[in-house]
């Protein structure tokens, strides 16, 4: 078995010379690390991560908490946050918390364990104190959702911007009965777009209808958008649009006027959020607002890893673009109000 003593005699020099080069702790000669790199590919060694690890007091593990795991929108995100700790030669734990704040509590005690060097929260239940004492001690980004109460590392989208394009949108195609699926979670982009969907029916002189506001379930179920979407079109007057917070209830809404009836988007246009792969495997195609997700990964990532690395000037907040993405389930109303 190779040790680091055989790479330095092999390499011509000490051996303290090869352990400041593999723990990157000292100036090492451009000659000089050259040789000890050819010495390593040569004897094939494979240096003891473990062990300096544990000399440095790093575990190069990151944590993700994510609230649903079967939640289409979070695959890419995990893709972009595991793609760049990959390169970075990090492994990364998954936990899904199903927005339990003991699942959190649990998974932020590693990092005082010693077990992950940092975390990337897609959503947090805990409260601002309890979650500020975490992100006081430890490299800590939040990713999708954040705490608006605290000024900590965050990437996002732009949500209320983004629902006020959208119900624009739907204002000039000509609806005036518009209706809105949202959730009973309390994260913070729930508020922003059912906030902005009010707002923008406010300033175009369009009345509110409470019986045009449902709260699907707090994970964005299928089954719950689609037993939402029934309730709004079997209301007098039904809604000509119908807003959704997510794409997964979207899809509900629209299984829920073909099974009434209706044509999408002939009788009912229905916009989704997030743009997940769903909205395009069967007709009609989701209208919806599109989310780098992707991209709001790997800012989370670079930007955790920027703190693991001790730097002192970082970027505290991403607000990364979104895009209205026009499709076949909207269309003006065949009446005009």
């Amino acid at each position: 078995m190779t040790t680091i003593k055989d790479v330095a005699q092999e390499a011509g020099v000490s051996v303290a010379t090869v352990s400041r080069l593999l723990n990157d702790t000292g100036v090492v000669h451009p000659e000089t690390a050259a040789r000890v790199t050819a010495a390593i590919q040569k004897l094939s060694y494979e240096p003891n991560l473990l062990a300096r690890n544990f000399r440095r007091s790093e575990s190069r593990v990151i944590l993700i908490l994510c609230p649903n795991i079967t939640n289409p929108y979070y695959v890419h995100i995990l893709a972009g946050i595991g793609d760049v700790f990959n390169e970075l030669g990090y492994s990364a734990v998954i936990f899904n918390t199903s927005d339990a704040p003991e699942r959190e509590r649990e998974a932020l005690e590693m990092l005082k364990r010693h077990r992950a060097d940092g975390v990337i929260l897609m959503a947090n239940t805990l409260s601002s104190q309890e979650f500020k004492e975490y992100a006081d001690q430890f490299p800590l980004v939040q990713c999708s959702e954040y705490d608006p109460n605290l000024q900590l590392a965050r990437v996002s989208i732009d949500n209320y911007l983004a629902t006020q394009e959208a119900i624009e949108y739907l204002v000039s195609l000509g609806h005036r009965r518009i209706a809105t699926i949202s959730s009973e979670n309390n994260y913070l982009s729930t508020h922003l777009r059912k906030q902005a969907y009010l707002d923008t029916l406010q300033r175009y002189n369009i009345s509110l209808s409470d019986e045009y506001i449902k709260h699907a379930s707090y994970d964005y179920s299928f089954k719950s958008g689609k037993m939402k979407a029934k309730e709004l079109l079997t209301t007098d007057p039904m809604p000509t649009a119908i807003f959704c917070i997510s794409d997964t209830l979207a899809l509900g809404a629209v299984i829920a006027a073909q099974e009434l009836g209706y044509r999408v988007p002939e009788d009912v246009t229905v916009i989704g959020f997030d743009d997940v792969e769903h909205t395009t495997m069967f007709h009609p195609f989701i209208t919806t607002v599109a989310q780098p997700c992707y991209e709001l990964g790997r800012h989370s990532a670079e930007l955790l890893f920027t703190q693991i690395s001790h730097a002192s000037d970082y970027t505290r907040e991403v607000v990364l673009p979104h895009q209205l993405i026009i499709r076949e389930s909207s269309a003006p109303p065949l009446i005009l109000d």
